[in-house]
């Protein structure tokens, strides 16, 4: 994984990647200086099976497919199929994701993503919640309009599941659980995704907010952004500077105030 990060291989890659690397960093400092145990672990590797569910289809693969140990056993020659490069890119691209959400999630999605991870810490697939219990870890047990189940479904549920599952590393599903007529508790069931959607949310969370879920016109096209009209003029000459003519009109602005200050 190391290796594919400093090559700056993409998660999502169309074909294998050959990878050439050193026999004695992948034994490490402290291992044998033979390679007895490194072909091992080399020949378990090709036995670990991925699978995974993919846009309603399932997929499988090998983390990896082929190797060589080579030059007189200094050097390693690993074949990583594609999905093979998913699964060793995904811790990175969970911890950016992760690292998204805490800053884009509104408050109460914020709180209901660490609801469902401690649950998903504890493995177990679904969280139920009774609604008095679950408006006290959203926070919102002292605002009586929540008391009602359409506000708080309307207001703070179901904005707070549609914005996990468009920035997160889950997919949610919310279902209210009634006693008789009325609302007696909700029940979240999830799935986390595998790495092929993980790769898709972090390009997405890359994107302008304004550009995320739209198709590009092509693949070498910039990122779509639809500018916001701007109300004052000024801000609409300065939106249309390049660079140099800011940090130009910035410096000759500074030397104004410097020049004109008090003292």
């Amino acid at each position: 994984a190391a290796i594919l990060d400093e090559e700056r291989v993409p998660a999502n890659v169309p074909n294998a990647v050959w990878l050439t690397i050193p026999t004695t960093r992948l034994r490490g400092p402290e291992a044998r200086p033979d390679n007895v145990w490194l072909r091992e672990c080399l020949e378990r590797m090709t036995g670990l099976k991925l699978t995974g569910q993919h846009r309603g289809g399932e997929w499988g693969a090998v983390l990896v497919a082929e190797w060589h140990i080579t030059e007189g056993g200094s050097k390693a020659r690993i074949l990583i199929p594609p999905a093979g490069v998913h699964a060793l890119r995904s811790p990175g691209n969970f911890v950016k994701i992760e690292t998204t959400a805490a800053h884009r999630l509104p408050p109460h999605a914020r709180r209901l993503y660490a609801l469902l991870a401690d649950r998903k810490r504890q493995r177990e697939p679904y969280a139920q919640w009774g609604l008095d219990n679950l408006r006290g870890l959203l926070g919102v047990d002292d605002k009586r309009s929540y008391d009602v189940w359409a506000q708080l479904a309307k207001r703070v549920l179901t904005p707070a599941v549609e914005a996990i599952n468009d920035y997160g590393t889950v997919r949610v599903k919310m279902t209210p659980v009634k006693s008789g007529r009325s609302v007696a508790a909700v029940r979240f069931d999830w799935q986390w995704k595998d790495p092929h959607e993980a790769t898709e949310t972090v390009a997405e969370n890359e994107r302008h907010s304004a550009a995320r879920r739209k198709e590009q016109a092509s693949n070498g096209a910039p990122p779509i952004i639809e500018d916001e009209e701007q109300t004052e003029p000024a801000l609409t000459w300065w939106g249309k500077l390049r660079n140099a003519e800011r940090e130009e009109w910035a410096d000759r602005v500074g030397r104004v105030l410097r020049t004109e200050g008090p003292g």
